[in-house]
């Protein structure tokens, strides 16, 4: 794909057209939706997950498992993937739950927290509602996995994670069908290497019988805290809050204009410009539903236009993720998404966005 934004004498580009088929779930019959967690380790290995699911629903389904695979050159080459036996003794259980990957993150000390969405499949196979979440804890990049711990008391999903002032603050909020008392965003944090969390705040998005769901966050070049919701009702805004670096008060929501509309988002920093990711909404014309878009911005509040990264094909898809890998020197950023190849059973494909200077 070609340059898709210049800021400040940076030329980003987003590569290969198309996509890298990471995971081929077609020749199996099986699909892959919501769970993309990734994270570099302290050794520098990348870990790639996604969930392996069956085609209920058309396969936009939540009945099935993790799995992982692992890369020693920077996300170039990945090793043969492997379930994650958390996950996958879950559904083996069969006991109408099951459990995805959205976030992970390595800690300053280099410990690997993974969080667990658990899902109640038990009538329906769309994950929700969403029972409490757990995560687990790896002290080896990845290879053995700490009992898993609940993460807290409140039922939802855990949408995003940052590490500040060597902090791990962690997003939760809500789904289609979480109970009205419990449908907020709430901020926890951890000061303690990921052992224990503790609510930090809960965030000032309305609530009620208005659902916001999806979340992100990122950290802006001041050093404060922005975090976006979705809107169901108005796919053209996603609110906001914004906090400064001490954390110890939030603004009041903002909105900010997406002009191709955004659902699933997913920002990120890179080089001195912000990027979110995601799904080019699921209301309005056909035509412009679903696609994989990319905005693009100086600020990280005032997007440009946004481009589609791949268009739609079948069905539903663009559940995905981003993560900074640095390797041999170079940062980029690895984007993993869903992209449906039939009806909503979809296929993980893998981009690479990468910056490089303008000479003058």
């Amino acid at each position: 794909m070609n340059n898709i934004y210049t800021n400040h004498n940076i030329s980003f580009t987003l590569s290969p057209e198309g996509g890298i088929l990471f995971v081929d779930h077609q020749k199996n019959d099986r699909s892959g939706h919501f769970g993309h967690a990734m994270v570099q380790c302290a050794n520098g290995d990348v870990l790639c997950f996604y969930p392996n699911c069956n085609n209920d629903v058309e396969g936009h389904s939540g009945r099935g498992w993790m799995e992982y695979q692992r890369s020693t050159d920077g996300g170039l080459t990945f090793a043969p993937a492997q379930p994650l036996p958390y996950s996958k003794t879950l559904y083996d259980l069969n006991i109408g739950t099951t459990s995805m990957n959205e976030k992970a993150v390595c800690t300053p000390k280099g410990t690997v927290l993974l969080f667990n969405i658990i899902c109640d499949v038990s009538t329906s196979a769309v994950w929700e509602p969403y029972l409490r979440p757990t995560y687990l804890r790896s002290t080896d990049n990845g290879y053995t996995w700490e009992q898993a711990k609940i993460f807290c008391d409140w039922r939802g999903r855990i949408y995003d994670v940052q590490i500040m002032n060597e902090k791990i603050y962690v997003l939760m909020g809500c789904g289609w069908n979480t109970p009205e008392e419990e449908n907020c965003f709430r901020l926890y944090v951890s000061e303690d290497d990921g052992i224990t969390f503790r609510e930090h705040s809960k965030l000032p998005f309305e609530t009620g019988t208005m659902k916001r769901f999806y979340g992100t966050m990122e950290r802006l070049q001041d050093g404060r805290l922005i975090i976006y919701t979705y809107n169901p009702e108005d796919e053209n805004n996603l609110d906001y809050v914004v906090a400064n670096p001490s954390l110890d008060g939030w603004s009041e929501v903002r909105h900010a204009y997406f002009a191709r509309r955004i659902r699933n988002p997913q920002m990120i920093s890179f080089k001195g410009s912000y990027f979110i990711f995601g799904r080019s909404g699921q209301l309005g014309k056909e035509e412009d539903n679903g696609h994989v878009i990319c905005y693009c911005s100086e600020d990280g509040i005032n997007w440009n236009e946004g481009r589609y990264v791949i268009k739609r094909t079948a069905g539903i898809g663009a559940y995905s993720n981003t993560l900074r890998v640095t390797f041999g020197g170079v940062e980029r950023v690895l984007y993993q998404t869903s992209h449906a190849y039939h009806l909503h059973q979809t296929n993980i494909l893998h981009f690479w966005l990468d910056g490089e200077s303008i000479e003058s």
